[in-house]
């Protein structure tokens, strides 16, 4: 059982990141990378994965997986523990977005986000924890959002599976106590990829990012780092930490 950091120990923690490729995975990756772990990358861009886990430091294992898929995301899990040789830290940060006004919310559209945001991070949990408590503990850090707690026209769908998020937190830190901690952490706006997509699709993007910064009472986005580093801290520092999920969104849900 962990109950001090576990970086304590004397060989380096065996990290998995999901939804490696970009944004938040990306920089979590690096950051345990940098802090000595050995990381495994899950996601579904072989090329993207070769590229991340070249810039990391000490290089990185890296595994195909769609966590939409429950076949695809235990087997990735048990390749990527295969290959660390163990688990210590699991990070969920695999998800999808994209607006759909109410009579444009189809079933594919809905099952996508649902199936990568929740289901994923169940799959990839499931695996991970239950792995964890045969062999003495660990911790699991999900993704959530500040719109798990908020609700957002066009975003019906996502704001249902990051609230869906947050409740399973809850419930597998029960199920996995002692042994291994599960936390979420609740981002507002981050400068990644998927937030510019969504920002260049608009009539004006210019526009847009300066509506997005200005409805954040710290007046800007997040840098994928800052994320990064909150997730971090949940998995290695917050050793007292479990079933909570940490706003991490500039104010954004302090309304």
């Amino acid at each position: 059982m962990m109950h001090r950091s576990p970086w304590k120990r004397t060989e380096p923690l065996r990290v998995i990141v999901t939804g490696a490729t970009s944004g938040v995975g990306a920089a979590t990756a690096k950051l345990f990378a940098a802090r000595g772990a050995r990381v495994a990358l899950l996601g579904r861009r072989p090329g993207e994965l070769r590229r991340v886990a070249g810039e990391l430091d000490g290089g990185a294992h890296h595994v195909v997986a769609d966590v939409a898929s429950a076949e695809s995301a235990r087997n990735g899990v048990r390749g990527a523990i295969h290959a660390l040789g163990g688990l210590d830290v699991a990070v969920n940060a695999a998800g999808v977005a994209g607006y759909a006004a109410l009579e444009d919310l189809d079933e594919d559209r809905w099952r996508e986000v649902l199936d990568t945001n929740l289901s994923g991070t169940f799959y990839v949990a499931q695996e991970a924890g239950l792995h964890m408590r045969r062999s003495g503990g660990g911790a699991i850090v999900n993704v959530a959002s500040d719109l798990a707690t908020m609700g957002v026209a066009g975003l019906a769908h996502y704001c249902a599976a990051k609230a869906g998020v947050v409740g399973l937190t809850k419930a597998l830190a029960l199920e996995l106590a002692p042994s291994v901690r599960v936390n979420a952490v609740c981002p507002g706006p981050i400068d990644t990829p998927m937030l510019r997509t969504g920002l260049d699709a608009a009539p004006d993007p210019v526009l847009a990012l300066r509506q997005k910064e200005s409805a954040v009472p710290l007046s800007r986005l997040a840098e994928p780092e800052e994320v990064a580093a909150a997730i971090f801290f949940l998995a290695v520092e917050g050793t007292f930490a479990t079933g909570t999920s940490m706003a991490f969104d500039g104010g954004t849900s302090a309304a």
